[in-house]
């Protein structure tokens, strides 16, 4: 960690209801500036109940997590996460991701998925074009 330097942000969109019944995402207010994790109580966590078409907004370094699903139905939410440029992406891109389903993403997609150098010192190849890895 940097102090005072966030690194990543994560981004959940609630596909379904998201209820303390259906396990509603936990998250502790404030967690990012602890040092001791284990000062945590149950009364700290609070979740995230929101209708479905809601967005949490979050520290990478905040405690977060699901909570238990109590129902017989799934409760889906789709995450995403923003790093600095210079981090690597919590998920390989390149190896998930086939290269002929990439190139039909847009350019801005690409990018935010690490198709591109950054600041020409990182991320890049030898021979790599001046104006990235695809031909837009």
């Amino acid at each position: 960690r940097i102090p005072g330097v966030e690194l990543q942000i994560g981004v959940m969109w609630a596909l379904d209801d998201f209820t303390i019944e259906n396990g509603a995402t936990r998250v502790v207010p404030g967690s990012q500036d602890l040092r001791d994790i284990e000062a945590i109580s149950e009364a700290d966590i609070i979740q995230a109940v929101m209708p479905k078409g809601s967005v949490l907004f979050y520290l990478g370094s905040t405690v977060h997590g699901g909570g238990a699903n109590h129902t017989e139905d799934p409760r889906r939410g789709l995450i995403t996460t923003y790093s600095l440029g210079w981090l690597r992406s919590e998920e390989n891109h390149f190896l998930t991701v086939p290269r002929d389903v990439a190139d039909s993403y847009p350019e801005t997609v690409r990018r935010l998925m690490g198709y591109w150098p950054y600041d020409k010192f990182l991320g890049s190849y030898p021979g790599d074009p001046e104006d990235g890895w695809f031909d837009t």
